[in-house]
């Protein structure tokens, strides 16, 4: 049996957010009952998932991601609460927001047009952008969406963009398949 690959483009985190977030997210874990929490080096801002991907297509959409980020200058994110995504009582996803960015934004949208120009069906979802923490609440009881706050706050700095592909048996789960970087 063959898995299949898939593929997304995101927001990498800088290496010392990935660690204060691991830090925070041992925190979280003694308030949050979750079955599966994100390893530290998985943590991201997705921009379009893509899933499986042909080579023809990964050519073409590489030198469009590229084009996209040269024309893009580096900016900066703020972190900003926390949320749940799926049955408030029983979510699906645990993430900490980021503020509004018309930078992030802008980014996200041209992005998607050149991954629809090879192709590839994307989300129709209005863009949220957050990063991961946990998947699947497990409890006991609901989780109460009003004590729902985080205190965990900061500002990081976007420089590039990443093409990852998914391997669904291993930790961490992402490997980096392009960089690209912001002007």
């Amino acid at each position: 049996m063959t898995t299949q690959t898939h593929y997304f483009i995101a927001v990498p985190l800088p290496k010392e957010w990935k660690e204060e977030l691991h830090v925070y997210m041992k925190e979280l874990k003694e308030r949050y009952p979750f079955t599966r929490w994100v390893h530290p080096e998985d943590l991201h801002i997705t921009l379009a998932f893509l899933g499986n991907m042909e080579d023809s297509q990964k050519e073409k959409l590489s030198s469009l991601i590229g084009d996209v980020s040269a024309q893009h200058h580096t900016f900066s994110l703020t972190l900003s609460e926390l949320g749940t995504f799926g049955n408030p009582q029983s979510p699906r996803i645990f993430w900490i927001g980021i503020e509004n960015s018309p930078m992030l934004n802008s980014l996200r949208k041209d992005v998607y047009a050149a991954c629809e120009k090879v192709g590839f069906q994307l989300d129709t979802r209005p863009f949220h952008p957050h990063i991961t923490l946990a998947r699947k609440w497990k409890g006991p009881g609901s989780i109460n969406q009003d004590t729902l706050h985080g205190d965990k706050n900061g500002t990081f700095k976007v420089s590039n963009i990443i093409l990852y592909e998914t391997h669904l048996n291993r930790l961490p789960k992402y490997e980096e398949k392009e960089i690209f970087p912001l002007v």
